[in-house]
C-alpha cells in the first residue's frame, strides 16, 4: 500500500511540473522578452537558410522603430497571420522586408503591424530546429 501511495504520488508530481513547464514557460517567456508572441515556428521556406520550415523562433518585443535595423529579421501582423522577414529598408512611415529565399520584397509594413524581432546569439537567430512542427501539426488540427 505504502509504495502505491509513493507511486501516485510521484506520478502527481510529475503531471504537475509537466503542466507547469507547458503553462509556465510561455508565460516566463513573455515576461522576459517583453513580447505577447514570445515564440513563432516557421512555417515556409521563405527564411531559408536562416530559417527552415519547423524551426522554433524566439520573439523579442519592439516598442519603436529604433529598436531595429536593416537586416534584423522581424515578426508582423498581416491578415493571415504573422509573417517572419528580413528587414531590408526603413522608410519614414513603413518598413520593406523581403523572405531570403524569396525573389521579390513584400508590401510595406507600418511600424505598428510590427510586433518583434527574432532574439540573435552570436548574429544568428536562436532557434530550436523541428520543434516548431509540433506547432504546425497541431494548427492543422
Amino acid at each position: 500500500m505504502n509504495k502505491t501511495i509513493k507511486s501516485l504520488l510521484g506520478w502527481i508530481v510529475y503531471l504537475a511540473l509537466l503542466v507547469g513547464l507547458v503553462w509556465g514557460t510561455p508565460k516566463a517567456l513573455s515576461y522576459i522578452l517583453k513580447s505577447e508572441y514570445p515564440m513563432a515556428a516557421i512555417t515556409s521556406g521563405s527564411m531559408w537558410p536562416a530559417l527552415k520550415k519547423g524551426d522554433m523562433v524566439f520573439i523579442k518585443g519592439i516598442q519603436g522603430k529604433d529598436e531595429f535595423e536593416v537586416g534584423d529579421i522581424v515578426v508582423y501582423k498581416n491578415p493571415q497571420g504573422f509573417t517572419i522577414h528580413r528587414v531590408e529598408e526603413k522608410q519614414e512611415n513603413a518598413v520593406i522586408t523581403k523572405g531570403d529565399a524569396n525573389n521579390t520584397l513584400d508590401t510595406p509594413v507600418k511600424y505598428e503591424d510590427i510586433i518583434g524581432k527574432t532574439v540573435e546569439f552570436r548574429g544568428k537567430p536562436l532557434k530550436i530546429p523541428l520543434l516548431g512542427n509540433i506547432s504546425i501539426a497541431l494548427s492543422k488540427q
